[in-house]
């Protein structure tokens, strides 16, 4: 216990001394998140935790006239989770010893935000799927009246197989956070598909941190849409370190409002004959704002690697922003890669043009905009999630709303179906 208590107050400390960002070239393009003002959001002790009745019956509300179960629900001061689900553990942090925390992937020395919730997460959450297993798991995180701040281990044996679909919602009455972070190790030949949609309300501020690591013929595909939160924070470490290893991202963020978006994802092949790709879309609304940075790192020795960052925007109202930042490092010749990025306004021709067939302004924008992400929603391999996900996105063109519970309906809902092609395909350098 003594050193479990040392271990909270030296990641308190790291908080208090690292800065917001320590990436030499993100140094001046990150959204900050008012660190004292976040650190005493979680700080602040409330007389009233969230009980079982409440967090149980808020998640019936997350989607309207829907039979959705989840074999787990975690919440700022507790959890449920469906006793016949296997796979699941959630674990007291104080019960873990200082040798699995030392093992841990992410450090508090590593990151401001990692040391924020290395300070405040009280348990966390473990997903294993032993050898030539395969598991569905759906998750559901809520930040009510205590902030969540929790931390998600996943771990496959050899050939195993595991289906994620994590829902992020909330119900504050004040300043809340939710701050979540992710480890996850892909066994050789095993298969990781995680879906995760953030709905979170206008109060709640968003962190998002993860590092993942596939090794000898793993595929990690993941899928990732921000709709929720007043200010978001992502940051995510993909390394395909085995042989063959391939890791396929895709990012979708939708804007309005004021909101404030940072995704940064970072991929790295380090070993021969990977794949690692990133697929970056977001549309900004309204006075949104986001920054979308990709990085992906080929080092030597990685021959016949393959990396792919591309990073795409449309900008619905003048007063929107997005700032795309896509680089590369490569220090190995035998290699493809490419990486790019194209952000414009919403095609006014193409308004006029479906108006002159009959729709209402709005209605041709959500065609527009529906079409812009189709590709990438259809990339979610869960039901709930790609169907959720597409009505997230309606709601969000018609009314400018988030944060409330979402209603299933496939009534009018535009989703692509995914393309198994080449990355490269189309792309400038390769066409």
């Amino acid at each position: 216990m003594n050193s479990y208590r040392l271990f909270v107050e030296d990641a308190i400390q790291k908080y208090k001394e690292l800065p917001e960002e320590q990436n030499e070239l993100y140094k001046r393009k990150y959204v900050s998140l008012s660190p004292e003002q976040l650190f005493g959001i979680f700080q602040v002790k409330q007389d009233n935790p969230d009980t079982k009745e409440e967090i149980e019956a808020l998640s019936k509300s997350i989607f309207v006239d829907s039979s959705v179960k989840f074999d787990a629900i975690i919440w700022g001061s507790g959890h449920i989770v469906n006793q016949s689900q296997k796979n699941i553990r959630i674990v007291p942090v104080s019960d873990i010893s200082m040798d699995v925390l030392d093992r841990k992937l992410y450090k508090s020395a590593d990151d401001k935000l990692a040391s924020l919730v290395h300070a405040f997460t009280k348990e966390i959450v473990i997903l294993d799927v032993p050898e030539g297993q395969k598991a569905q798991i759906n998750l559901l995180f809520i930040n009510a009246a205590h902030p969540l701040a929790t931390q998600v281990i996943v771990n496959t044996g050899k050939g195993a197989e595991l289906e994620v679909f994590e829902w992020y919602a909330s119900s504050s009455k004040g300043d809340s956070a939710s701050a979540v972070m992710h480890e996850c190790i892909a066994g050789e030949y095993s298969s990781i598909y995680i879906d995760a949609v953030h709905n979170e309300d206008y109060r709640t501020t968003v962190v998002g941190l993860s590092k993942y690591n596939a090794f000898n013929n793993a595929t990690l595909k993941l899928n990732y849409l921000y709709n929720g939160g007043s200010h978001s924070r992502a940051k995510n470490y993909f390394s395909a370190s085995g042989y063959e290893a391939s890791i396929h991202v895709n990012e979708l963020v939708f804007g309005s409002s004021k909101q404030k978006f940072d995704v940064s994802s970072y991929l790295e092949n380090s070993s021969q004959a990977t794949i690692a790709e990133l697929h970056s879309r977001a549309v900004l609304a309204d006075q949104s704002l986001c920054i979308l940075k990709g990085f992906a790192k080929i080092p030597f020795g990685s021959k016949n690697a393959r990396s792919f960052v591309y990073e795409s925007g449309m900008l619905l109202n003048k007063d929107a922003y997005l700032e795309s930042i896509p680089a590369m490092s490569i220090d190995e010749n035998e290699v493809k890669a490419t990486h790019s990025s194209a952000t414009g306004p919403i095609d006014d021709e193409l308004i006029f043009y479906l108006m002159s067939k009959g729709l209402p302004e709005q209605s041709a924008k959500r065609l527009i905009v529906e079409g812009f992400l189709s590709s990438s929603i259809g990339k979610f391999r869960n039901a709930t999630a790609k169907l959720a996900g597409a009505n997230l996105v309606a709601e969000k063109i018609e009314n400018g709303t988030f944060g409330a519970p979402v209603k299933l309906s496939a009534e009018n809902i535009w989703v692509g179906k995914e393309n198994e092609e080449d990355i490269f395909k189309g792309h400038y350098k390769y066409r």
